[in-house]
């Protein structure tokens, strides 16, 4: 028993938008997760939210997809293959992996998991919420409005009335720059809406800043390690999915330079963020430094970020000595180390 491995469950896939990058993100956990200390056991979710297990063979050759998959609802397809798991590690962007439902079901079953609690995934997820959390804690972010029916003229009237363009019209729920348009004047502003509102059911509309863009990533669960700020540069007009995912134009400045002051202060507000919303597990946090000002704003907080070795939230921690496969390692300990704290005792934790 002493030299069991763990056995972790790698979730990918998923019913978003961002299922694609899901793919490249559980690659490349599966490709640096300690194999002395773990087995990775596959499990893909299709987009029509159907789960199945698969072997790390057909995971390689990506053969998997087309494959017949079920329901995990008992009632409504024949029982999955029995999962035998230790912890699972959801590596879900977006909807239905991001927000709390997965994280809810897994908490249903008493069983450990890697990364935030169901209630802080679904507040960081709804970017409108978050910024009211944040604006409670006394953080700054950009001015916002959130709307629910797409009524082009009753946006463009209260946009008029608070907001100064240029805009960013967004998904309130989505990730990976998916469905954001930059809006320069009101004759922009309607398709952009009826992009958005393809993705999602509501939008958050924000203030464009001209500002550097500042990323940070956290981890822990009550204490918390904060990495040192990265900047990115996009090599689109703004960090879009093209420009994320398929173009590969942006560049990093890993760790960025900022003066004393401004680099403290932003470290400062990501762990204030991180407890505004009651986070714990793993998290990239992404600011504004404003040009003319040099002021701080918070934008979002994503708690499943980016996974891929090339992804701002390990290589943030490659800074600080920590390789892709430690880090891997670390997280599954927080995952751990929270069930044990907050559901049942599991003594996993003290033998990694």
């Amino acid at each position: 028993m002493k030299d069991k491995k763990v056995k972790v469950g790698i979730l990918f896939g998923g019913m978003s938008a961002e299922h694609e990058v899901s793919l490249k993100s559980a690659a490349a956990l599966v490709k640096n997760i300690d194999r002395d200390k773990f087995i990775p056991e596959l499990i893909y979710i299709n987009k029509e939210g159907h789960w199945r297990s698969i072997d790390e063979d057909a995971f390689n050759r990506q053969d998997f997809a087309a494959k017949e998959s079920h329901s995990f609802i008992p009632w409504l397809n024949r029982p999955l293959d029995k999962i035998d798991v230790d912890i699972y590690f959801p590596i879900l962007h977006g909807p239905n992996g991001e927000d709390g439902k997965v994280q809810g079901l897994f908490e249903m079953a008493n069983a450990p998991y890697v990364g935030a609690n169901s209630f802080s995934s679904a507040l960081a997820m709804d970017k409108g919420a978050a910024k009211l959390m944040f604006r409670n804690a006394g953080l700054k972010t950009p001015d916002f409005l959130v709307f629910s029916e797409n009524d082009a003229d009753e946006i463009k009237e209260q946009v008029s009335q608070r907001l100064p363009y240029p805009l960013f019209v967004k998904p309130n729920s989505l990730g990976s720059s998916v469905g954001i348009t930059k809006v320069r004047k009101e004759e922009e502003l309607k398709p952009a809406l009826d992009l958005a509102f393809k993705y999602d059911r509501r939008i958050i509309i924000e203030v464009g800043l001209t500002a550097r863009e500042i990323e940070i990533s956290v981890m822990g669960n009550e204490k918390i390690m904060v990495s040192p700020p990265g900047e990115l540069i996009p090599g689109n007009e703004f960090y879009d999915y093209a420009d994320k995912y398929l173009e590969g134009k942006t560049t990093f400045n890993i760790p960025v330079k900022l003066d004393e002051k401004t680099g403290k202060k932003v470290k400062e507000m990501a762990g204030k963020s991180f407890r505004a919303l009651y986070l714990n597990g793993m998290s990239r946090i992404d600011f504004f430094i404003e040009n003319k000002t040099n002021e701080v704003y918070i934008n979002e907080i994503n708690t499943i970020p980016g996974f891929t070795e090339i992804s701002m939230f390990p290589k943030l921690w490659q800074v600080e000595g920590i390789t892709y496969t430690g880090l891997i390692t670390r997280l599954i300990k927080y995952g751990f180390e929270y069930h044990k704290q907050f559901r049942f005792s599991c003594d996993w934790n003290e033998k990694l």
